[in-house]
């Protein structure tokens, strides 16, 4: 899939069906705040994930693997791997959240402003896949950014004593709670 050229998606292809979908980011970290609502139930999450559907499948399961895959932008992720020939090497569970939609939402929300003049407050829809590789691609120099480079500093790789405990100071200030879910955890959240 190269998109200088193709469409985001806006269906999944389950078996030999083509099934609409919803493709709003507003949706999609709506979705990711409902998995990681330790109020809803297993049942409860499986209904309100057929509701990204705009034709029900036949092959429900199938589907939502599908939608797994979307949400996680995993065609591309694999398209990637296939062009640069890189393997996975990084267990997904052992990845720890570095932002969250919902706390971070100040800083996304100044981010997108600040490097692309967007106010995704107020932006009518916007493909979750567009969404998502407008906030990869967001500045060094932005809040959201800083906090996630600051979240992902191993401290055991800082010799540096004083910039250690500078570090680790700002990392106890930003720190996330450790139930945040992200995308790379969406496949797990409604088993």
């Amino acid at each position: 899939m190269n998109l200088f050229y193709e469409d985001y998606p806006t269906v999944l292809k389950v078996k030999n069906e083509f099934i609409p979908i919803i493709t709003d980011f507003r949706e999609y970290i709506k979705l990711l705040d409902m998995l990681n609502d330790e109020e809803v139930n297993g049942y409860e999450k499986m209904l309100f994930l057929q509701q990204y559907f705009l034709k029900e499948p036949k092959n429900m399961d199938e589907a939502i693997s599908r939608l797994t895959d979307f949400v996680s932008m995993q065609e591309l992720n694999d398209m990637h791997t296939e062009e640069s020939g890189e393997g996975e090497d990084t267990d997904v569970e052992e990845l720890k959240p570095l932002f969250s939609f919902a706390l971070d939402y100040p800083y996304i929300l100044a981010g997108f402003w600040q490097d692309y003049g967007i106010d995704i407050s107020e932006i009518k829809y916007l493909h979750w896949w567009k969404f998502r590789q407008l906030f990869d691609g967001l500045s060094e120099k932005t809040e959201i950014k800083q906090r996630i480079m600051y979240r992902s500093i191993d401290l055991s790789t800082i010799k540096d004593k004083d910039e250690r405990k500078r570090i680790e100071k700002i990392q106890r200030s930003i720190k996330l709670p450790e139930s945040e879910l992200t995308e790379y955890d969406i496949g797990n959240a409604f088993m």
